[in-house]
């Protein structure tokens, strides 16, 4: 009979390597799926979203809204001439439109500014936030059926006094 200290054991696999392969094997399989679809797609736009980039575009002015800023007791005010980028396909409609509800929006306009901070505001990050709420206001009101008729809001003057 063969002693029970003279049986070679078999070699152990490195659990390093079996645990690379089980860590490795799923990331490379997640990867590749993800990036799959990524290479294949053509990246063609869609027909409308072409259709909206060869478009001639105009600017038509929307006016000046002066409006006190929230302070506390400091008095500060916020000049603002704003203009909006239109297709110029649309621009008549928009005129028209404007002469409408102008008013509404020129009065959501000063409401909106007064309960902003100078804080707000500031800097370009600030602009651009107050830039994105006023389009996004202004096309829902002016679009009636739901498309975005106004490309962007242009301020032509910002002051803070």
């Amino acid at each position: 009979m063969a002693d029970p200290q003279q049986i070679p054991e078999p070699p152990k696999q490195s659990s390093l390597l079996s645990m690379v392969l089980y860590l490795l094997v799923p990331l490379l399989a997640a990867g590749a799926g993800a990036a799959v679809p990524m290479l294949l797609a053509k990246g063609e736009r869609s027909p409308v979203h072409e259709e909206e980039l060869s478009q001639e575009t105009v600017v038509i002015s929307f006016g000046e809204v002066v409006a006190n800023l929230s302070e506390g007791r400091m008095n500060r005010y916020l000049r603002l001439r704003i203009s909006l980028l239109v297709s110029k396909d649309h621009q008549k409609e928009l005129e028209e439109q404007l002469l409408v509800d102008g008013p509404l929006l020129k009065n959501w306009l000063l409401s909106h500014v007064s309960d902003k901070t100078v804080e707000d505001i500031r800097g370009k990050s600030g602009q651009n936030m107050l830039r994105r709420e006023i389009l996004d206001r202004v096309n829902h009101t002016l679009s009636k059926d739901g498309r975005d008729r106004v490309f962007d809001v242009l301020f032509e003057e910002f002051n803070v006094q």
